[in-house]
């Protein structure tokens, strides 16, 4: 929970006891959306995921003030996205909220909402928001998004990036397969194709799709090796488990973090002494030495 802001609307500031005066010129009184102001000394509890950043924040209150302008609407395509946690591509990082509505009579004249009218629409309430369904949002930015960005969107749905999945591998793929009226449906079966369970990062999905786009065999998602030395079963981001080779992808958090920084050498040890070995990549990684690494361990020309 965090607190964000009291939202009013700017017709209802009487009611708040706010004079004309103080609405327009105290620093007190924001406005988060035409219509919509924000109250800086008073405040709501609100969800909020642990990951959530300033961004996402912003998101989440500026769709609370559309949501108080027109109550129908659902936050979907790139807003549904961003307010799931799925990664986007850094030049979508915009200021318009994308927001749909199953009645195609409805309308929206404020310039920073692009409304959507979807004869087909369900959503559900994320972080106390009204949010489309993750299907809907997966499927709404098919006609979008190449199909690298869009296995990202998939593995971070199903896997275990920002906590469990936000909905199952079977149940996305049908509704992709099976609902009427999907644009670009073969674009987004040929993206799940390669969407894998329990991916833990954009960066390892990144990893993934990189050794298949230089014709190295697809590594397998956290293979599961039990460890002896510490009695329990370790999975690195991903392996070749018949050639006992290990790929660790190091964010910046393994080296801010002390806790992280032992937890990955024990790890390492551990694989160590099970014959395996130990490739680290991070994103300085020169990836002609990484592939000629990897090919060599694997026995490739």
């Amino acid at each position: 929970m965090r607190d964000f802001p009291q939202l009013f609307r700017t017709q209802d500031y009487t009611a708040r006891g706010i004079t004309r005066h103080s609405l327009y010129h105290s620093k007190r009184y924001e406005q988060v959306l035409p219509g919509v102001r924000s109250d800086l000394e008073a405040f709501d509890r609100c969800p909020t995921p642990t990951w959530a950043d300033d961004f996402w924040k912003w998101d989440a209150l500026r769709l609370r003030a559309a949501q108080l302008l027109y109550p129908g609407i659902a936050a979907s395509h790139a807003l549904a996205a961003r307010l799931y946690g799925w990664p986007l591509p850094s030049n979508w990082r915009t200021s318009q909220l994308h927001v749909s509505v199953s009645n195609r009579h409805s309308r929206i004249r404020i310039s920073q909402i692009r409304l959507h009218r979807m004869t087909k629409m369900s959503t559900r309430q994320w972080c106390g928001l009204e949010v489309v369904a993750p299907e809907d949002a997966f499927i709404g930015l098919g006609k979008d998004l190449g199909q690298r960005d869009l296995v990202k969107l998939g593995d971070a749905a199903v896997g275990n990036w920002h906590g469990p999945p936000q909905i199952s591998l079977d149940e996305l793929q049908e509704h992709v397969c099976n609902r009427p009226f999907v644009r670009r449906r073969a674009h987004l079966i040929e993206a799940l194709d390669f969407v894998r369970l329990t991916v833990d990062s954009p960066p390892e999905t990144d990893l993934r799709l990189w050794t298949l786009a230089v014709g190295l065999p697809e590594p397998v998602v956290h293979p599961k090796i039990y460890s002896p030395l510490l009695k329990r079963t370790v999975e690195p981001d991903l392996g070749y488990p018949d050639d006992l080779l290990a790929l660790e992808y190091e964010g910046e958090h393994h080296l801010r973090s002390k806790q992280q920084w032992q937890s990955d050498i024990r790890r390492d040890e551990a694989l160590r002494t099970e014959g395996w070995t130990v490739i680290h990549v991070t994103s300085k990684v020169n990836y002609q030495q990484l592939e000629a690494q990897i090919r060599h361990h694997l026995g490739l020309s």
